[in-house]
């Protein structure tokens, strides 16, 4: 005992800090158990702040106490809560207005977290707190998103964790095809990036409803920014009144603008270097686009209408496929316009393949720069792939939209194309 008494003196600073750090992720969590309990009048109180507070520090505790005397001791606390958790759940259930068990594990959790802090484990303590308060905090709306999705949607984000966490380990990591080009683990990457971004946009618009025009351009533009100008074009037609078609085409000029953001976040994940050069033009043009969008909105000093876009759901196997292979073929156009006709063989290639989409264009130039190519190529390549899809919608709006929507909307594909334009004239070497 003496010797044990002599380790026990050894507690240091180190131990203080850990030992508060526990008490205030307890606090944390307790405050939230029981702001959410009293919030729900007729529950009954498992535990509280007090409660939560005071098992995060006997998890710390526990810990210091099993690294002197043995690994036992906190084998025999960790009992103890799940005894304490098992005994409390057994009494509340009885109680028709007690359902879950959400506070239950919560507690397990955080005696955990002091054990945790003990190992140095700070960082992941604090991310596990993290997590688990936003999934606390945030239950009505957890519910009402599970409430929304349907049988498709569900299917659609468990492809996305097959097509990311089950396949890629398997796919080969070799190159073949033509000028040594292709790798599937690389290509299907690449499909996991865009499925995801697209699966997110979607998501978020489902959860979102319809809350202006202007918020469901935005979001639409996530998922497919075509669709949005076909839909609000085809809108315009069949408004009653000429001011729907103003809503309508700042709905238009907003989705063709986010997709300038999503393209640079795309860079972003692929090629640091490349999206520090890159970040600049795409500001720029994002500003003269959502800036033309508020202006539309602000001369009509009126409240933005409320038409939800119907969206597809973006991510299938066939849909998945189908860009792996236009992934592909991208990467040989423009290696075999880049080798038969120099720099503006790849400018003609990225405007070719920005008619139909800009995704696999950016990823692809993307990596080519990453390999040693030319940055400036790639970025010159991905805005005009860019402005090329962007044209592609306006020649939608003139073809579908009404007059009026064509007047207005010309007022916002102007300023995207002019930032563009100017770009190029004064600040790129094309």
């Amino acid at each position: 005992m003496e010797f044990e008494a002599a380790k026990l003196s050894d507690l240091n600073m180190d131990h203080l800090l850990g030992l508060l750090i526990s008490i205030g992720m307890g606090f944390l969590i307790g405050m939230e158990r029981q702001f959410s309990k009293e919030a729900q009048e007729h529950e009954e109180q498992f535990a509280g702040i007090r409660t939560f507070t005071m098992v995060s520090m006997f998890g710390f505790i526990a810990a210091i106490l099993s690294s002197l005397i043995g690994t036992w001791i906190f084998g025999a606390t960790l009992v103890c809560v799940f005894a304490f958790v098992i005994i409390s759940y057994m009494q509340l259930s009885k109680l028709p207005s007690n359902k879950g068990a959400t506070s239950e594990f919560a507690l397990l959790i955080t005696f955990m977290l002091g054990g945790l802090v003990f190992l140095g484990m700070v960082l992941f303590a604090l991310i596990v707190m993290v997590v688990m308060l936003l999934l606390l905090t945030f239950r009505p709306t957890l519910h009402l998103f599970v409430e929304k999705l349907k049988r498709q949607e569900l299917l659609a984000i468990i492809l996305f964790v097959v097509m990311s966490a089950l396949v890629i380990p398997f796919l080969p990591n070799d190159n073949f095809g033509p000028y040594d080009l292709w790798n599937l683990k690389e290509i299907w990457q690449m499909v996991v990036l865009v499925a995801g971004t697209s699966l997110v946009g979607y998501m978020i618009a489902k959860f979102m409803g319809e809350r202006g025009t202007m918020i469901a351009g935005l979001v639409g533009g996530l998922v497919s920014s075509t669709s949005v100008a076909l839909t609000f074009s085809r809108k315009s037609k069949e408004a009653a009144s000429a001011s729907s078609s103003f809503y309508y085409a700042m709905g238009i000029i907003s989705a063709c603008t986010i997709m300038f953001p999503r393209v640079l976040f795309e860079v972003y994940v692929i090629n640091w270097e490349l999206f520090l050069e890159l970040w600049v033009p795409i500001l720029i043009i994002s500003i003269a686009g959502f800036g033309s969008a508020f202006l539309i909105y602000t001369f009509r000093k009126g409240k933005p209408g409320g038409d939800g876009i119907i969206l597809k759901n973006p991510l299938d196997l066939a849909t998945a496929i189908k860009f792996a292979l236009l992934y592909a073929a991208i990467q040989w156009l423009v290696k075999y316009a880049g080798e038969n006709f120099g720099d503006n063989g790849t400018y003609i290639a990225g405007a070719i393949s920005g008619i139909t989409d800009v995704d696999a264009i950016t990823l692809s130039m993307a990596k080519m720069a990453k390999s040693g190519g030319d940055s400036a190529i790639a970025i010159n390549t991905i805005l005009i792939a860019a402005l090329s899809n962007t044209l592609v919608k306006f020649m939608i709006v003139l073809s579908i939209g009404s007059v009026e929507l064509r007047k207005t909307a010309f007022f916002g594909f102007f300023a995207i194309f002019l930032t563009g334009s100017a770009y190029f004239l004064l600040y790129s070497n094309f």
